[in-house]
């Protein structure tokens, strides 16, 4: 009796245990193990950015100026919707700080909170990721969450922000207070307007 008569047996199953018995080519292993490294080095990736948003997120709660202008290289790049800056001193640094600390005690905020979407590697000394952050006040949104791409880079064996683009629609930057758009500009239309 063969094993596709037999009721005990799971043809599906018995399918599926057969063809991993089949010889692979080199390079179909060679394509799984590339699969493999590459979901190790999203994850890797990922925890390294969630725990420099959460740094981000302590520092905005605690306005430490000193800890603050160490997550940021100089110059670094702020993009909007329609603005590109390039902070060259920790001037506006400290504005953007000041300005979230207002907020902060305006609105009762309790609690900075960046979740991180994804985040890969771009080189050995890179990594890009997206993350939403939320201003809570006993849990509850106060203001709209905003979306961001951070660019950040391990400089002097620190990691630190060199590109940070955000959906808001404010046309200066430091701003006073932020304005949320529908979505991130891409990269791509970033170095666009950036050439002109």
């Amino acid at each position: 009796m063969s094993s596709s008569n037999d009721p005990k047996i799971d043809p599906i199953a018995a399918a599926e245990d057969e063809a991993l018995l089949l010889p692979r080519s080199p390079a179909l292993i060679q394509m799984e193990k590339d699969a493999l490294a590459e979901q190790v080095r999203e994850s890797e990736a990922l925890h390294i950015y969630q725990d420099f948003i959460d740094s981000m997120s302590e520092c905005n709660m605690t306005g430490d100026l000193a800890v603050w202008c160490d997550l940021h290289a100089l110059p670094f790049t702020v993009h909007l919707d329609d603005l590109d800056s390039i902070v060259d001193t920790h001037d506006h640094t400290r504005k953007f700080l000041e300005m979230l600390t207002e907020l902060v005690e305006e609105h009762g905020i309790d609690q900075i909170i960046r979740i991180g979407d994804s985040a890969k590697r771009i080189g050995d000394d890179q990594i890009e990721g997206y993350h939403t952050c939320y201003l809570l006040k006993n849990g509850d949104e106060v203001l709209e969450p905003v979306d961001s791409r951070l660019r950040i880079q391990k400089i002097r064996a620190r990691w630190r922000v060199v590109e940070v683009t955000n959906n808001l629609s404010n046309q200066q930057y430091p701003y006073i207070r932020p304005m949320v758009s529908d979505g991130l500009q891409t990269s791509h239309a970033i170095k666009s307007r950036m050439k002109d």
